[in-house]
């Protein structure tokens, strides 16, 4: 008899029941896949610093952009336990934003891009998914109506019901 994955299973569970979490998810400021138990994961939180190079060769860095964040997630979800899987399913395919906690630290508007899965026999009958995420950011635009006599230049003002215009040379 194998006692490896008895003893890993409970570790996991050990580890899952203390307090202070590493990781977890969240929408709407509610704690959501609480039945998972959280294996493993990664936040990746980095800049893009802009380069120029010079005539003499040399390169200057003059700003950073923060680039949106990235993360891995590891966790085992129980086979019986259907509607864990069917919440899973549900972020997943509606891409849902949910907050992700990794230690102290929250990371918001993550959504779920990728959920492959493996099965093994060192987890019984569970299934570990490794969930990635991504940061997404939303624009909300707005049209504002100006009036004509409200543009600086004229020319710029509403073309509507003059007709087609020709274009102009500069």
């Amino acid at each position: 008899m194998n006692l490896k994955p008895t003893a890993t299973n409970i570790i996991l569970r050990v580890a899952q029941n203390l307090k202070n979490k590493n990781f977890a998810m969240y929408k709407d400021n509610v704690e959501v896949l609480t039945q998972a138990q959280f294996v493993e994961g990664s936040i990746d939180d980095d800049v893009s610093l802009m380069e120029h190079p010079l005539e003499s060769g040399a390169v200057i860095t003059d700003h950073e952009v923060f680039n949106p964040n990235k993360g891995s997630l590891s966790i085992l979800l129980d086979d019986e336990d259907q509607s864990s899987l069917s919440e899973l399913n549900e972020y997943y395919k509606s891409g849902t934003a949910l907050t992700i906690k990794a230690k102290g630290e929250m990371f918001p508007n993550m959504v779920i891009c990728a959920k492959p899965f493996r099965v093994s026999a060192d987890h019984f009958n569970k299934t570990l998914y490794s969930l990635s995420f991504r940061a997404v950011q939303v624009a909300d635009t707005q049209y504002v109506k100006m009036n004509t006599d409200q543009v600086k230049n004229p020319k710029d003002s509403s073309t509507l019901k003059l007709g087609q215009k020709s274009p102009q040379q500069l």
